[in-house]
């Protein structure tokens, strides 16, 4: 089998695994500010409450947590670094 068709396959493989992390990266951030507009509402509601320091959709932030947003900007980062490194190697060829 030819090198560069071996390579060719392998440089695909991680175009389409940076892509998916960075779709799975959109996705998980854009859930995160969904739920938290989505709980934001019922932070309005008497007797719920929120921070006056965040605001109230601050305060969904930080009720969420840090989890997704970490997840978030790591799969992001990953897909890019995968994408390059498929870009590279298509360079060399």
């Amino acid at each position: 089998m030819p090198k560069h068709t071996i390579q060719g396959g392998y440089m695909m493989k991680k175009t389409y695994i940076g892509g998916i992390l960075i779709l799975v990266s959109a996705i998980i951030y854009g859930s995160m500010l969904i739920s938290a507009s989505i709980y934001s509402e019922t932070l309005t509601t008497e007797g719920v409450g929120w921070d006056s320091e965040y605001g109230i959709f601050g305060t969904a932030l930080k009720e969420i947590g840090n989890t997704p947003i970490i997840i978030s900007i790591l799969s992001g980062i990953l897909g890019v670094i995968f994408i390059v490194l498929s870009l590279r190697i298509k360079g060399e060829n």
